[in-house]
């Protein structure tokens, strides 16, 4: 198929997921790697010795935040210090675009985008409790949802969800 013959609605899905998979790339660095250069002989590195040591992470899993709030309720009262700062408005600020993105180019309900927030958020926890390169922590995913719920808040009361209503008949997902 030649390029230029690629209408525009194509061009924009194309943009879309292009935008989509840097923002999970982001996602990835800033949760896994947290802002550093992402590594992955490092990543190697660590689920090797996780592998070698499985005992590791049981005792990560013993050392997580498993009660919901606590960690929330602990960032609440340290503020406006800077880490607990970046750890609540960060976890869910990151989600915001998720939220965005699944309202506007896939058209999920709201349900949907935070069920899907769940389970990126766990898998990313999941994989810091696998590979050291991080905590578990419960609350994060709250939060996480939280930011894409947002997301999907602000798509819902924009113009593009009533465009959106308009072009389905009035069957929105929305």
């Amino acid at each position: 198929m030649n390029v230029k013959y690629l209408s525009p609605v194509l061009w924009v899905k194309l943009a879309a997921a292009a935008i989509f998979a840097g923002y999970l790339y982001i996602l990835i660095k800033v949760i896994l790697f947290k802002f550093g250069d992402v590594n992955v002989s490092l990543l190697g590195r660590l689920m090797l010795e996780t592998a070698e040591q499985p005992r590791n992470i049981v005792y990560r899993w013993q050392s997580a935040n498993l009660t919901p709030l606590v960690s929330i309720r602990e960032n609440l009262a340290g503020l406006p210090h800077m880490h607990d700062t970046v750890n609540l408005f960060g976890n869910i600020a990151l989600f915001v675009p998720f939220g965005l993105f699944l309202g506007l180019f896939v058209g999920c309900r709201l349900s949907a985008v935070l069920f899907y927030a769940l389970f990126v958020s766990l898998a990313l926890e999941t994989a810091q409790l696998i590979s050291a390169m991080g905590s578990f922590d419960v609350d994060d995913l709250i939060l996480n949802a939280l930011g894409a719920g947002v997301g999907y808040a602000l798509f819902a009361g924009s113009g593009w969800a009533r465009a959106r209503t308009n072009e389905a008949g009035g069957s929105s997902k929305a």
